[in-house]
């Protein structure tokens, strides 16, 4: 119903309310009977209006027996509103049990009606100002309409267009009095106390003060489960003990399902939290590659023989993978295995990664964003960042990406199982497994050897599951580099080979030290092997003879190296190039090897001459000489003179054979000067 510049309407869907069909509704606008004048409210939209005063009164008794008084009816329209559904009670009384049967549907609808009324009541009972303030009416109206609305809902036998077809029970009191004793009882007891005593609710309403509340809660939230008829038994001792009612295992199975959401952290731990009651983030995957990439660990379902194990387990030893997918399209981008999980194996398997996509790609490629489990996440946390964006995965989580689909998908299972005699299957039922245990049991002595032959087996199975063809005839190697041919290229996080050295390389610290680059570039022993790396042609290498560095290295790829400080040395260094001591070995490539290093030390020995001769210059110029200030306060002046006297004397004729007349130390100097004056 509409009230539009104080004409009332009646809407389509109020017809349809009060019993007339789409079909009556349909000829009748066709047919333009004079039964309902239709009118289209061209502000309001294109659907059909009738005007209330233009219609026949068999249409109207329709309305009226079903709303009333339509102008009543819109005025008490924001009451009707202020009724709103409420899930959770019709949850609790279609779950309600008693001896084994279920409550009948209309019964439900009952219930949960009353429940949505007694809801409303309640919150207008904590904030009377609130009707006065937008509906303006006083307490009493407000409660009068709630009356006639309650009324017309009960003699109607449904309910009216805002909750559909829930209908209130016949005892649904309508005067203020009667509500409002309604209302306080149903604030104290909840949902259990609108159940009829027909329906086995006897004891429903026991568990009402707040003592027996948390007690009964908290046997609920106990780790160990107990079922409902032990905690009753328990309960009810305490309760006939303490003076209070006892229940039965009924109404603790209501308490426990109306209240799953309060205890099922205690009870059944995080993770049931997680996935059933917190609100989960709805996502799809990835829309290009190298959007996000996950890793996780798998232990793979096949048996391997080990022949060194002289135990039982001799032919029950598995692999444990770590396997990095891109969650484009869960292509296995890489991976690494070994019988035990350990950091090294993580980053081991992102290295591959790295070199299959430089396999298809030609780059060294990063992905935006990893996702990963928190196995190790404390040690492998900077590793992960380095990467590109990475976020903790909460505790308990199970939905934080889609590797764990993939490793349940049938594709990864048809890979695994191809050529096989040693697939484990899906460690269920017999039914279930996947798998003819017998079968596998009995052919244990032909599994492959923990080695090679399982390392074959693994190898292939991780190749297939990139190339197979999958049911659109493409694999999702194909399907990965389609998209990435796609890509624009600053799309594309590529990076250098200094980059990955510095993200992915191993440094190599002999006793935790640094080693020193010599005139012979930098020589370390890694794993008991001495390799001889040079620097880039176009640095000087004299500027860094003596430089102490760390040597970062790439296992899989020993011809080159990163010298590095950390800090503001960064050199890649590659693998040394040997010229022939004998002539008739070398080569036109070796002479111009040669060549260009005889050049390179002329270049630096003019280098070195020529900025000596620059600096003398400049000293001449300032008047300066380095031997000058090197001497300068070094020498007494008396003992200058002295000096310069004594290259004066040969030229003096001695006067006697005497020895001590030529005595020409300082002391005697003036002396001997005075005799020969004398004479």
């Amino acid at each position: 119903m509409l009230f539009h510049k104080n004409i009332l309407y009646i809407e389509t869907k109020d017809l349809v309310a009060a019993g007339k069909t789409s079909e009556n509704i349909r000829v009748a606008v066709h047919q333009k009977s004079k039964a309902i004048a239709a009118c289209k409210l061209s502000e309001l939209g294109a659907s059909n209006y009738f005007k209330w005063d233009l219609m026949s009164n068999g249409w109207r008794e329709c309305i009226e027996k079903t709303f009333g008084n339509p102008y009543d009816h819109i005025s008490r329209e924001p009451i009707m509103q202020m009724v709103v559904a409420d899930a959770k009670a019709e949850e609790f009384y279609l779950s309600y049990r008693y001896d084994n049967k279920a409550l009948p549907i209309k019964t439900v609808r009952k219930y949960t009606r009353a429940a949505c009324w007694l809801n409303m009541l309640g919150g207008v009972q904590k904030n009377r100002q609130f009707i006065k303030k937008t509906m303006n009416l006083t307490i009493p109206e407000f409660y009068q309409h709630c009356g006639e609305i309650i009324k017309i809902e009960k003699a109607n036998g449904k309910n009216d267009k805002y909750t559909g077809n829930e209908q209130l029970s016949g005892d649904f009191p309508a005067t203020y009095q009667r509500l409002m004793a309604r209302v306080s009882e149903y604030s104290e007891k909840g949902y259990p106390y609108l159940i009829d005593e027909m329906f086995g609710n006897k004891t429903a309403a026991k568990v009402i003060d707040e003592v027996s509340e948390s007690l009964l809660l908290e046997m609920l939230c106990n780790q160990n489960q107990f079922d409902d008829y032990i905690i009753c038994n328990q309960y009810n001792k305490w309760a006939k003990a303490n003076d209070r009612k006892t229940i039965s295992p009924q109404t603790v199975g209501n308490k426990r399902r109306d209240n799953e959401a309060l205890i099922i952290m205690s009870r059944e731990g995080n993770a049931a939290l997680h996935g059933k009651y917190l609100r989960q983030v709805k996502g799809f995957r990835p829309t290009e590659p190298t959007l996000m990439w996950e890793n996780d660990d798998n232990h793979l379902d096949l048996l391997f023989e080990d022949p060194n194990d002289t135990t039982a387990h001799r032919y029950y030893h598995k692999y444990k993978a770590i396997v990095v997918t891109d969650s484009f399209n869960d292509l296995v981008l890489g991976y690494a295995y070994a019988e035990d999980l350990t950091v090294d194996l993580v980053k081991a398997a992102y290295i591959n990664a790295m070199y299959y996509l430089k396999s298809i790609t030609g780059y060294w490629v990063l992905p935006y964003e990893t996702k990963s489990d928190r196995w190790a996440v404390s040690q492998l946390q900077p590793f992960y960042e380095q990467m590109g964006n990475y976020f903790k995965t909460p505790v308990g989580s199970k939905n934080r990406g889609y590797i764990e689909n993939f490793f349940g998908s049938s594709h990864w299972k048809n890979c695994l199982k191809i050529g096989a005699n040693n697939y484990t299957g899906n460690n269920l039922s017999a039914r279930t497994a996947g798998v003819n245990r017998e079968a596998l049991e009995l052919h244990k002595k032909n599994r492959p050897l923990i080695g090679s032959s399982a390392d074959l087996q693994v190898e292939n199975f991780f190749n297939r599951l990139r190339t197979l063809e999958q049911s659109n005839g493409m694999s999702k190697q194909e399907q990965w580099l389609a998209a990435w041919q796609l890509l624009d290229i600053d799309k594309k996080k590529i990076i250098s080979d200094e980059q990955f050295l510095l993200k992915f390389g191993i440094v190599h610290q002999p006793q935790g030290r640094s080693i020193s680059i010599t005139n012979r570039g930098c020589e370390p022993v890694i794993n008991g092997i001495a390799y001889s790396f040079d620097l880039p042609a176009h640095l000087r290498l004299m500027d860094y003879v003596g430089m102490k560095v760390n040597v970062v290295y790439d296992p899989y790829d020993m011809s080159r190296v990163l010298l590095t400080n950390f800090d503001d040395v960064r050199i890649l260094a590659t693998d040394a190039r040997l010229s022939s001591r004998a002539l008739e070995d070398g080569g036109v490539d070796s002479r111009t090897y040669l060549n260009s290093i005889l050049n390179e030390k002329r270049d630096n020995v003019n280098s070195i001459t020529g900025a000596a001769s620059q600096r003398q210059k400049v000293l001449i110029n300032a008047g300066l000489t380095a031997e000058g200030i090197l001497q300068s306060g070094m020498m007494d002046k008396s003992l200058k003179q002295a000096a310069e006297r004594m290259i004066e004397l040969p030229t003096v004729k001695p006067v006697s054979n005497n020895d001590d007349d030529w005595d020409l130390t300082p002391a005697t100097y003036d002396i001997n000067k005075a005799k020969l004056e004398r004479k």
